[in-house]
């Protein structure tokens, strides 16, 4: 089997050290006058330098108190904590539209612009190199069209996705009434495509991130490759209707952060045989994570909860580190989980 992956990079913060002395004199002429009473005007600055950050310090404690204590009330000092720099939040804070994925590891991941890398094909057997790089190409098709489509991500039917399936293979009729009519047990469309119910929620801009690896080998027939991917994609959305979710401070909005891990098996012919058609893919296996998300309702669509409804909902799944791609998704229900962090 060959792999590639990739290496996520970490970024620090930076501060700054404030400091100052002062300065004694007896008799003063008019030059030394002159200098006194500008340092004077410099220790009247820095006074209400430190008055300010001791405000806006107090206003950030208050804020926390009321995130952890009282999210249904709003603090006395938060008109301060609007005028503090976002990047400075606790990451506990719920991230806004200013900052979607601040606290996040993804911020510094690939955005849906980027095309996403692909291991350095090689023959397989019979297999040209040139068929074997297509099957590469094909998958990372489906990927992006299943997962980054924007009007699929609103919503729509996942046309281009489908499309990259073999017609005369059974997975895809099965997915195609899953789309029609999703239900529990066997019927959830989201254990392949990511859609949001466009009717309450969008994408925040700036607010998708992916990162994932894929590996590939022989497949079980003549003419046919195994295309093994692992990808994790983070979601920031807002809320549409009925009304924006307000952030933690006055004037901001907060987003709403799910997690979808994506671990797929696909075959890819080189050729046609019997029943399967070449350059066709067909979803030979597929497991899903989904962090943050109500497993309670299935219509197709992912939902995401905010950090209110998170707070006060039953979500009787496993805690787990959505961002820890070490080991396989385990096999079988529940693919649902609570994040240790988003």
């Amino acid at each position: 089997m060959r792999a590639d992956g990739q290496d996520q990079a970490r970024v620090g913060d930076q501060g700054r050290d404030h400091g100052g002395g002062r300065d004694q004199g007896w008799v003063l002429g008019p030059v030394q006058g002159r200098d006194a009473a500008a340092r004077a005007d410099e220790r009247r600055r820095r006074v209400r330098r430190l008055s300010v950050g001791a405000v806006a310090a107090l206003a950030l404690a208050g804020v926390t108190t009321w995130l952890v204590t009282a999210p249904e009330e709003r603090p006395e000092g938060e008109a301060y904590a609007a005028e503090l720099d976002e990047q400075a939040w606790p990451d506990s804070w719920p991230a806004t539209t200013g900052l979607p994925l601040r606290g996040s590891p993804a911020r510094t991941w690939a955005t849906e612009k980027d095309e996403l890398p692909l291991p350095a094909a090689t023959a397989v057997g019979s297999i040209p190199k040139e068929k074997v790089s297509d099957g590469l190409l094909r998958a990372r098709e489906f990927l992006v069209a299943a997962n980054l489509d924007p009007e699929v991500l609103q919503g729509a039917w996942p046309a281009d996705a489908m499309e990259l399936l073999d017609p005369q293979q059974p997975a895809r009729a099965e997915l195609t009434e899953h789309l029609r009519e999703p239900g529990l047990p066997d019927a959830d469309p989201t254990e392949l495509f990511t859609r949001f119910d466009p009717a309450r929620l969008t994408p925040a801009r700036g607010g998708i991130r992916v990162r994932g690896r894929m590996a590939f080998e022989a497949g079980g027939a003549p003419g046919q490759i195994r295309i093994h991917a692992d990808y994790t994609f983070v979601y920031a959305v807002r809320r549409v209707a009925p009304r924006p979710e307000p952030g933690p401070a006055p004037g901001t909005e907060e987003v709403a952060r799910v997690v979808v891990r994506r671990q797929l098996v696909l075959l890819y012919a080189a050729s046609d045989s019997p029943g399967v058609t070449a350059g066709k893919l067909i979803p030979a296996g597929y497991r899903r994570q989904l962090g943050n998300h109500d497993c309670g309702t299935v219509d197709g669509f992912v939902h995401p909860y905010f950090s209110k409804e998170a707070a006060a909902a039953e979500r009787p799944w496993p805690v787990v580190d959505p961002y820890d791609d070490s080991k396989d998704i385990p096999d079988g229900r529940p693919s649902c989980t609570v994040p240790s962090r988003t």
